[in-house]
Formats: structure tokens, C-alpha cells, sequence
């Protein structure tokens, strides 16, 4: 493999207490300039040794000024190629970390405002050894030598390029879930802004490109839907959820609903203004205090048959048009059991071709009995009650070979036709509950939910 060559790095010397001594007694004579242009440095350099605001000095510069070799010593900083190469092995290794949280580690015991991202950018060409141990015990921590770390970090390094997107790209999409879902593109990024904006970055980890996109698309979906709830909730996905604490907009339907229908003022659940909660200014509330709410929805459902529809609360919609629905089937499967209807269950089941043969013209494939209720989707015992009070159609297209099979072709017929899924139902009912007259099904069905026959009412006027 071809790997990158690095510059070698030739370590800085720090200035002792005798260095700066012998410096002002022997070398400066207290002008800048002079001593710039005699020694060939520049005046900044200069200006700086003079005044105290630098500690070390480049091998080169000590030789020019000194006119001899610097002292062997160990030193302190080293080139930060091989460490940043590390850095990004850890980073890619480890998803939830962030340079920020490398940063804290290296200076435990300090307190800082902002994280210095030029030790991890280049901006900075050397870093303290310190720094290099650090990550290095992290990599043998988790089970990695010295080798494999040199190796890993460099064939990366190569290939990392191929994985990162321009920051240009991804800026459409910050700004739309700013605008839409209120999130600040930083937390996206896990870096500030402003140093793409910038330049100083220029790119960003696939990753967070595919975690960007993925979030406007849940924002799109989220929007269409005009849900309130739905839009908190992703926010909420973005930032993090709170302990023991439920999003507002989880209930704010219940609380009108309540107002309107039942008397009871949002105020009596917040013991606060509901206004403070419309206007953001408070966003969530105790868990117990939700539970409360939705439960006093269902008892109002159950005990206010004369609702109407619309003024329920999308979450209970469901169920109650779900127990709507199942009294209209279990209605539905009692007219066609009645002796009067059984012609409309035997023109259903009836096969469009007259035989096997013709069905062989048609369709090779066949299906066997014991698993054309799964192609049917129905259950076992549902199906063989249908074939049981159906038998003369079942044998007249039916294969008899060691066991019965049945053509494929009849039954992708069945599936496709309307009132099938009437009888599915039918059968099903029987397979569960026996001998039980349907009238008794429909009966418990209604009481299950007291205000499903004002509903059933409302529809079919």
C-alpha cells in the first residue's frame, strides 16, 4: 500500500532561565532591528524573545542566534501529523464521540468556554506528547498494538477523503430544519458553523450528511401530517428527552377535547395558565399529570355515547371506529349465514373454470391443502370449515395425490374478489367462537364500547 509521505518534524527547544540570561547579556543590545537585520531574522521573532512572549525557539533560529547547536533534550511538543491520523481512526471507530469530548480528556481539570479545534485541524503544527499518550492508551485499551494502530490510522487517512461531503452540500438541508424544525445546524454538525462558513472546515463525515437527510425526511412526513405532537417529538429525538417528563403538544387535543365536552378546564391538570404552555414558554409536563388526562378522555368516551366523531381526539379514533368496524363485519357475516344469503357465499367461493382439467390449461402450479389457508390468510381450523361446508367445489378442482392439493390459480381468483374477505371473516369467527350465534357477538361488540351506536347511526345517515 502507498502511503502518504509526512514532513519530518524537528522538535522545538524550549528557553531556559540560562538561555534568556545569556541572550540579553551577551547577544541583545537592546535594539530590535539591529539585531534582526545582523542576524538575518525577522523583526517579529526578535520582537517577541525580547519581550518575553515566547517560550521556544525552532532548532534553526537557536543556531542563528546562540551560533551553536541546541542542547539535546527531550522535548515536550511533537509534530501532530501521526496524532491527528489517530484522532480520526478514534472518531471513526467510535461514532458518539466528537472531538470536543477528545479535547475535554487531554485537559480533565481544566474549565474553558470554547474547545481549541486547531490541534485537531492542522492550524496547529505541533501538539504536546501528552496528548499522543493519552490517545495511544485509549487504542491499547480496547485491544489494539502499536502497529496496527500506525497501519489503520494511515490507510484511512488515505481513503477517508472518499467518505466525506462537502459542507455545501449539506447546507440546504440545515437551513430547512432550522426554518421547520427549529434546530440549530450546530447541533447537526457537532461543530460550530461559523468555521464552514468560514472555510476553515470544509467538509463533513457521511454520516452526519445520511443523519441530516434522514431528519428532513421524517420532518417532511411530520409536516404533512400537521401534527404538532409529531414535530416536538422529533425535536425532542434531535435534543434528548427528559425524565419523568411528557411534550405538551401529547395532549394539548385532550385538554380541548376535555374543555369542550366534559367541563373541565385545562387548569384543573396544569394547576397552571394553559397560556404559558401556548405560548412556549413551557413545553412539557409531569408523566403522571398525561396519564390523568388520556385516562379521563376514555372514561368521557365511554360514558358520552352521544359524542360525535369529530370532536374525539385522533388517538382514540382508532379504536373506536375499530370496534365500529368489527360490529358492521360481525353484522355482515350474519346476514350471509342466513339460509336466505347462502347463495352469495357459494357464488363467491364458486371457481371461474368448471374443472381441474381446465384449471391445468390455464395453471400448472398447485398449492397443498395444509398451506393454502397461509396463502389465503386464514387460520387452519377457519379454512378447513370452509372446505368442510364447501366440499363438492373444493373436490371438483382439487388434486388428489398422496394428499389434496389445490390450484394456485383458484386461489390468487379468491383473493380478488370482493366479498372474499367477508367470508374469511365468517369462518374465522366460527374458528374462535364455536357455536355462538352471531346476534350475541354483535350485542357484546356494541356494549365493548358504549357510543359506537350513536356512531353506527351517524354513518349510515
Amino acid at each position: 500500500m502507498r502511503v502518504r509521505a509526512h514532513a519530518t518534524y524537528q522538535p522545538r527547544i524550549t528557553l531556559t532561565e540560562g538561555m534568556l540570561n545569556r541572550f540579553f547579556k551577551s547577544i541583545f543590545q537592546g535594539k530590535i532591528s539591529e539585531l534582526s537585520l545582523n542576524r538575518g531574522l525577522s523583526y517579529t521573532l526578535v520582537y517577541n524573545l525580547a519581550h518575553g512572549r515566547i517560550r521556544t525557539l525552532s532548532a534553526r533560529d537557536y543556531k542563528i542566534i546562540f551560533g551553536e547547536d541546541p542542547p539535546l533534550e527531550e522535548t515536550e511538543r511533537v509534530e501532530g501529523g501521526y496524532f491527528r491520523r489517530m484522532v480520526k481512526l478514534w472518531l471513526f471507530l467510535n461514532d458518539d464521540v466528537t472531538e470536543a469530548d477528545l479535547y475535554r480528556e487531554f485537559y480533565p481539570n481544566k474549565k474553558f468556554n470554547r474547545v481549541d479545534y486547531r490541534i485537531f485541524s492542522g492550524h496547529v503544527k505541533t501538539i504536546p506528547i501528552r496528548f499522543e499518550t493519552i490517545l495511544k492508551k485509549k487504542f491499547f485499551d480496547q485491544g489494539f498494538n502499536q502497529f496496527e494502530i500506525k497501519q489503520y490510522s494511515e490507510e484511512l487517512d488515505l481513503t477517508d477523503y472518499n467518505d466525506r461531503i462537502f459542507y455545501e452540500d449539506i447546507k440546504p438541508v440545515l437551513e430547512f430544519l432550522e426554518e421547520n424544525l427549529n434546530v440549530h445546524p450546530g447541533r447537526i454538525l457537532n461543530q460550530f458553523p461559523l468555521r464552514y462558513e468560514s472555510g476553515e472546515l470544509r467538509t463533513i463525515p457521511q454520516g452526519v450528511y445520511d443523519y441530516a437527510n434522514r431528519l428532513k425526511r421524517k420532518t417532511d412526513k411530520a409536516l404533512k401530517s400537521g401534527s404538532k405532537f409529531e414535530i416536538d417529538k422529533l425535536k425532542e429525538e434531535v435534543y434528548g428527552k427528559r425524565t419523568a417528563l411528557t411534550l405538551f403538544s401529547a395532549v394539548e387535543d385532550e385538554l380541548e377535547f376535555l374543555k369542550n365536552n366534559g367541563g373541565r378546564r385545562p387548569k384543573f391538570y396544569l394547576e397552571r395558565s394553559i397560556s404559558l404552555y401556548k405560548k412556549s414558554k413551557l413545553k412539557r409536563l409531569a408523566s403522571w399529570r398525561v396519564q390523568r388526562i388520556k385516562e379521563d378522555c376514555l372514561k368521557l368516551i365511554k360514558h358520552k355515547p352521544e359524542l360525535s366523531i369529530s370532536s374525539v381526539p385522533r388517538p382514540y379514533l382508532k379504536m373506536i371506529l375499530t370496534n365500529l368496524f368489527s360490529i358492521l363485519t360481525i353484522r355482515m357475516i350474519s346476514l350471509i349465514t342466513d339460509e336466505k344469503h347462502g347463495k352469495f357465499e357459494k357464488s363467491i367461493l364458486e371457481p371461474s373454470y368448471n374443472s381441474k382439467e381446465d384449471y391445468s390449461l390455464y395453471e400448472q402450479k398447485t398449492i397443498s391443502m395444509d398451506k393454502a389457508a397461509h396463502v389465503l390468510g386464514m387460520n387452519s381450523k377457519a379454512f378447513d370449515l370452509m372446505v368442510a361446508n364447501h366440499r363438492d367445489i373444493f373436490k371438483s378442482i382439487g388434486i388428489y395425490e398422496k394428499k389434496w392439493y389445490v390450484p394456485d390459480l383458484y386461489l390468487k381468483e379468491l383473493l380478488r374478489k370482493e366479498g372474499f374477505h367477508v367470508i374469511k371473516a365468517k369462518y374465522e369467527f366460527l374458528a374462535t367462537n364455536g357455536n355462538r350465534p352471531f346476534n350475541q357477538a354483535e350485542t357484546s361488540g356494541r356494549h365493548h364500547s358504549g357510543s359506537n351506536k350513536h356512531f353506527s347511526h351517524q354513518i349510515s345517515s
